[in-house]
């Protein structure tokens, strides 16, 4: 695209400054060099290098309010090199632009009609912080814009992801967009048509497209490939940030081991309503679970588990307190077998009191509760407990709780409350970061302390993760010593701001006890001008953890800039 190859050497320029420490001024192609930098940095050097290539991004042309000519107007401020007037037609020409609290357009001559308060322009481009707009003709006028034959991108340059659209509407206070019968095009392949699609300034395209944070394709292995659509959105005509979105699940789990899955799966939630269903198809046999939400109404089951239910739960809310009835017909198999299956009727109520307290930089909570839950067969369920919290938030953040339950034995898992007895804390302060937790009713205390030194191009950091008296307490894979003395070390690059830039998070684990490295890992992470890509690897070799396996683990990723 002809913009993009013209802004390149702008882009190196407005860029440089993301090498931080390493700058110079900002001088288009110019080398940074270090100065006066600490010798472990020549350690780290040939991370950084690989960091800080040269890199080129969308840099925007002088200020509309520094220009020869400019004209306040009830649409922003109109300026350009060259001013000239047609009876009551101001015309800016020569880099004329307008400058509004949601916008900055340029074109090559901006018209401004004083008798009618509008503005017109043609070939026009315009610049917001996430988009860039060009049209072939445009109106301003009562404080929107009105253009037709649009094209709209958000990558820093070039349009590899592109917007297509007959006609827009842009409100320049609100920042909001309107684009009618548009497509939606990547390296030229067409994706999706829109009858109607809103852009919002508060949301990137990627949340737009209901995409998250998690790509919706995916591939990856991990004791075989994984393969496949993962919540996929499947986009409406008419699509908006209030517009629920229908998600498809088409995914291959642990293909080319001996236990792979194929998994079918459909959701879609809007406000209080909600449904969701996944199916995996298994040497072993078929598994299913899902759930229905039709507000206080629901059905969940899982097949796996064993559960069922079908039932009815609503909150009341009275000033501090809340009452939350519920009644429902499920079964469940306790211990996690069929041998151990029950089923029947369950109705009782929930009642909750939240206190808070806050005074200068001091906060308290309180949050105790009660459950009363009555069968169909002479049993009553009693669970009571709570949560009480104080946090001061000042030169530094230090946070205590304290949670306790206790209860009798429940039928079902909806009901059912863990007995518990944990004390937290929480202390940050800077770069030090120390958290711990004691459960007294296994009488084992687990901690992490992690120590960072942040720099412009990133941060080093340091994290020791310990469990004390955790031999005997938790059976995982045959194994009961999870006692921990683990320190990690790790490089976090600051995130990619510029386009032709590389970057490498690197760490490494050892475990003190059992004298060997419990993980590594590596992720290079590329961005050119629309897109992240990303490629990890990461494998652990002791675990440390119930929920961790020894194995290895190779992703790919694709996010939208």
């Amino acid at each position: 695209m002809e913009h993009g190859q013209t802004e390149e050497a702008k882009g190196r320029a407005a860029c440089a400054s993301v090498v931080g420490a390493l700058r110079r001024p900002r001088v288009a192609g110019q080398k940074a060099k270090a100065t006066g930098q600490k010798g472990w940095i020549r350690f780290l050097f040939p991370f950084l290098l690989l960091t800080f290539l040269p890199c080129s991004g969308l840099a925007w042309a002088t200020p509309c309010s520094e220009q020869p000519y400019t004209l306040e107007t009830p649409e922003g401020l109109a300026g350009g090199g060259n001013l000239e007037y047609d009876g009551e037609v101001a015309i800016f020409s020569d880099g004329a632009c307008l400058e509004t609290k949601g916008l900055t357009l340029q074109a090559p001559e901006l018209r401004y009609d004083q008798s009618k308060g509008e503005l017109n322009a043609q070939n026009i481009e315009v610049q917001t912080l996430r988009y860039r707009f060009f049209a072939e003709v445009g109106v301003v006028r009562e404080k929107v814009l009105q253009a037709q034959g649009i094209r709209a991108t958000s990558c820093r340059c070039g349009d590899d992801l592109r917007l297509f659209s007959e006609s827009l509407r842009f409100d320049t206070q609100s920042g909001e967009v309107v684009l009618e019968e548009s497509r939606l095009e990547v390296y030229r392949f067409g994706l999706a048509h829109f009858q109607e699609l809103h852009l919002s300034p508060n949301q990137s395209l990627s949340e737009t497209l209901g995409l998250g944070a998690a790509p919706p394709v995916r591939l990856d292995y991990d004791q075989g490939w994984n393969l496949g659509l993962e919540n996929f959105p499947l986009l409406e005509a008419r699509l908006s940030p209030e517009t629920p979105l229908t998600r498809l699940t088409l995914l291959g789990l642990r293909l080319g081991s001996p236990d792979p899955v194929l998994r079918l799966g459909l959701s879609v939630r809007e406000k209080s309503r909600q449904a969701r269903f996944e199916l995996d198809y298994k040497p072993s046999g078929v598994a299913s679970r899902g759930e229905v939400v039709e507000g206080p109404i629901f059905f969940q089951h899982d097949s796996e588990k064993g559960r069922y239910a079908f039932g009815f739960k609503q909150a009341l809310t009275l000033g501090a307190f809340t009452l939350t009835p519920f009644a429902w017909i499920a079964q469940d198999w306790p211990d996690g077998s069929p041998a151990s299956q029950t089923q029947g009727l369950a109705a009782g109520a929930e009642l909750r009191y939240r206190y808070a307290l806050e005074e200068g930089p001091w906060r308290f909570r309180l949050e105790p509760f009660v459950v009363l839950g009555l069968y169909d067969q002479p049993q009553l369920y009693l669970a009571y407990g709570g949560y009480t919290e104080a946090h001061y938030r000042g030169a530094f953040d230090l946070r205590l709780g304290y949670a306790w339950a206790e209860a009798t034995p429940g039928r079902f898992w909806l009901e059912r409350r863990e007995a518990t007895q944990k004390l937290s804390g929480r202390l940050q302060y800077q770069s030090l970061k120390l958290e711990a937790e004691h459960d007294f009713r296994k009488a084992q205390t687990q901690g992490s302390l992690r120590l960072g030194h942040a720099q412009d191009f990133g941060e080093v950091w340091a994290q020791f993760n310990g469990c004390w008296a955790c031999v005997g307490k938790t059976l995982s894979n045959g194994r009961d010593d999870w006692e921990r003395r683990e320190l990690v070390l790790g490089f976090t690059p600051r995130p990619l701001e510029c386009t032709e830039a590389i970057s490498l998070a690197p760490f490494l684990g050892y475990d003190f006890l059992r004298q060997g490295v419990s993980r590594w890992g590596l992720e290079l992470r590329y961005a050119d001008c629309c897109f992240i890509w990303r490629l990890g690897y990461q494998e652990i070799r002791i675990a440390q953890h119930p929920d961790e396996t020894a194995s290895g683990k190779l992703t790919f990723g694709l996010e939208i800039r």
